[in-house]
């Protein structure tokens, strides 16, 4: 692939900001009227892509006449995301552009393409893995920021800025399109399908702007280009095809220089869609963004970003200076509470809403020379090997299959263990499965047990063999990725019924005891099956319900299933421990079966009396917890209303305090005024004395001029 250095010196043309007024009145002079859109657009001087004798994309020709003023009744587009892919039945996006049949890709698609895209966290890490992939052309850092718009003053926009290889003009104009990915099959590499950058921006806001800037490589000059995906533009400007205008820079002569394809016309077109439709004012304001970037790097501008329901940014830049954090169903306060109380479990708890906690472990491994820095602040590298206890480690290795290309990736190491606070009965539990190094299902929950069982169990593991969803929010299902569901499950049951005693549950019995420990003879004795106790096995004591008495306090709901026990096996005991074997009951003779079945159901009417009398004390207990956990809430409630009310106070002081300092400033300002005041009456008192003494000598002066 050609460099835009190798760019023949004929195709180019440098335009100055004096000739600019010119040919806006020229291109004016060019349009004509479409009754169809309601508006003045201006012929399409291109429809294809085409690729020059330089190696670089034609740019795609606009349809909009330069700095167009949109009409008072055009449609607005949504700012609330789920809602934005909703036409204006007042004005609907023509289906088609002309009669020709060229293949176009329609402005909407912009946004059902985004939608992928159900948690908006997801999509920004989309933007840090294209900058992790940049470590091998020269990346060191990726900086996620955010400030305000300058066109309107007030609303706010996310910057994603790293300083990678950058893109030349025909690899910049790759990245807008659709599906193009350089990546596909390339060791150590995150992105392959060619459509994070357009699903991840789209996700985040309507609109994104884009600066790059690429060195000079195989004696090329340095380039630097500029590009608009504007939702927003296309929308409200009624397009039926997706166009994204773009103008490029080379360094020629010590000067930054533009690089005109087609026209200088549809190049100032270009500059003036950027301008009319950007956060940035004039040219200039998109050149000084180049001054972030120094010698290479990309900026990614998201602006117009997405709101919820209650007309508040999705994006929180409000509550964490050094965080940018989610509103709405993602975020817990009572998960962000319990964070603050139990550390090691703070990524299970604070993932889903805070970015900083997600980033922090997003990556299996993050080279040592890259640093992600979010808000100013560097974004500390988390391995939930460090929140692990009683560590394990597993080796999945599937079944071989013929269809998968490389069987030595066919394997896959887990690391599982109890997270360090499980001895606080929390539920914590999942798996951390990751994809050449990128996070895929974060605390993935494969056993959804009833009661406490798997709780504070967490695993790890690398499973490149399975292939991810476009979103990297989740796994393709497919057979292996079942198979090793599957496995998973097994293994987080035998650890847990192995472990769980040491962090304080109670023992469980294996599924196979009693089966190891009887065997059964299927000779019917009026159609009882009659059990044969082995001879080396040990009477088992009988049945007695234990009550802890510990004091440490459990969920009721978890110590009723943990004293739960099967009759049954009880009952199996009891018989063999009454003698009721068939070898017995062929020697004596005199044991009257029916007698011992008549027994057996009294000790077992026993049994049940006593489960009654325990489960009474259960509900007794579990009263007494509710009753605790009614007061907590009341007391919780009292503390929240009375934090209000300090807040409210507090505002109210600051409001005075602000009253009295203006104030305060006031009455300065007015003595301030009054000192000059006084100066200047002062001042004119004196000249006034200085002209009555003046007056007076001439008086006396004339005087003795009378008396002579």
């Amino acid at each position: 692939m050609a460099e835009s250095g190798s760019t023949n010196p004929k195709s180019q043309s440098v335009v100055p900001d004096s000739a600019l007024g010119g040919l806006k009145r020229d291109l004016r002079n060019y349009e004509d009227g479409d009754d169809t859109n309601n508006f003045s657009i201006k012929k399409s001087r291109t429809t294809t892509i085409e690729n020059t004798s330089q190696g670089c994309k034609k740019i795609v020709p606009l349809d909009v006449k330069p700095l167009a003023i949109v009409e008072p009744d055009t449609p607005k587009l949504s700012r609330q995301f789920w809602k934005a892919g909703d036409d204006d039945e007042a004005a609907p996006v023509p289906l088609y552009c002309s009669n020709d049949a060229a293949v176009r890709v329609h402005p909407q698609f912009l946004h059902a393409n985004a939608t992928s895209h159900k948690w908006a966290l997801g999509a920004l890490a989309e933007l840090l893995d294209n900058s992790l992939d940049e470590v091998s052309n020269g990346a060191t850092y990726v900086h996620v920021d955010s400030t305000t718009n300058k066109r309107d003053g007030k609303s706010s926009i996310l910057i994603v800025e790293d300083n990678g290889g950058g893109m030349n003009p025909s690899t910049f104009r790759e990245c807008l399109s659709l599906g193009y990915s350089r990546k596909r099959n390339l060791a150590n590499r995150v992105g392959q399908y060619g459509n994070g950058f357009k699903t991840s921006t789209m996700r985040l806001g309507a609109d994104a702007i884009v600066f790059s800037r690429c060195r000079g490589i195989n004696g090329n000059n340095p380039t630097q280009s500029i590009g608009m995906l504007s939702y927003t533009f296309l929308y409200e400007t009624r397009k039926c095809e997706a166009i994204v205008p773009t103008i490029d820079y080379e360094w020629v002569d010590n000067k930054w220089k533009e690089i005109v394809y087609n026209s200088t016309e549809e190049w100032v077109d270009n500059l003036e869609t950027i301008v009319r439709w950007s956060p940035y004012l004039s040219q200039q304001d998109l050149l000084d963004q180049f001054n972030h970037l120094e010698e290479q790097g990309t900026r990614i501008v998201i602006y117009n970003l997405w709101e919820d329901d209650e007309g508040k940014l999705e994006l929180d830049f409000d509550t964490d200076p050094h965080d940018i954090q989610l509103r709405g169903v993602n975020r817990d306060e009572k998960n962000i509470e319990m964070a603050k109380t139990y550390p090691n479990s703070r990524h299970f708890l604070t993932y889903r809403h805070s970015l900083r906690s997600y980033a922090s472990i997003l990556y299996l491994k993050r080279p040592d020379n890259f640093r992600i820095i979010l808000r100013g602040k560097d974004v500390e590298y988390h391995s939930i090997l460090d929140d692990m206890m009683m560590t394990d480690e597993k080796t999945y290795k599937p079944t071989r299959s013929p269809e998968w290309p490389d069987q030595d990736e066919m394997v896959a190491s887990l690391k599982l263990g109890f997270v360090k606070d499980a001895h606080h009965h929390i539920d914590i539990q999942g798996f951390n499965v990751y994809h050449k190094n990128r996070l895929i299902k974060p605390f993935w929950r494969v056993w959804n047990a009833a009661g406490s069982d798997g709780r504070g169990v967490i695993g790890i593991l690398e499973a490149n063999f399975i292939q991810p969803a476009h979103n990297k929010q989740g796994f393709e299902r497919t057979v292996v990725l079942s198979k090793l569901e599957n496995r998973l499950i097994q293994h987080q049951k035998n650890y847990w019924s192995s472990r769980c005693h040491e962090i304080g549950y109670a023992p469980r019995r294996k599924q196979k005891n009693y089966e190891s420990s009887v065997t059964e003879t299927t000779r019917p004795f009026n159609n009882i099956n009659v059990v044969k106790a082995s001879s080396s096995t040990p009477a088992p004591a009988p049945f007695r319900p234990n009550v802890e008495s510990s004091g440490r306090y459990q969920s009721t709901q978890v110590e009723t299933r943990e004293r739960s026990y099967d009759i049954k096996p009880q009952i199996g005991s009891t018989i063999g421990n009454h003698g009721l074997g068939t070898s017995s009951f062929k020697e004596t003779g005199s044991v009257n079966l029916e007698a011992e079945l008549q027994r057996v159901k009294q000790e077992s009417a026993k049994l049940v009396s006593e489960l009654k009398r325990e489960k009474a004390l259960l509900e007794l207990q579990l009263e007494e917890s509710k009753a605790k956990i009614r007061n907590l809430e009341k007391a919780q409630r009292e503390k929240e209303l009375l934090e209000l009310q300090l807040k409210e106070s507090k505002a109210r002081i600051q409001n005075l305090e602000n009253r009295q300092e203006g104030v305060s400033t006031i009455f300065q300002q007015e003595r301030a005024r009054r000192d000059v005041t006084e100066d200047g009456l002062r001042r004119k008192l004196r000249d006034a004395s200085d002209v009555i003494d003046g007056l007076r000598k001439q008086v006396e002066t004339f005087k003795g001029k009378r008396m002579l």
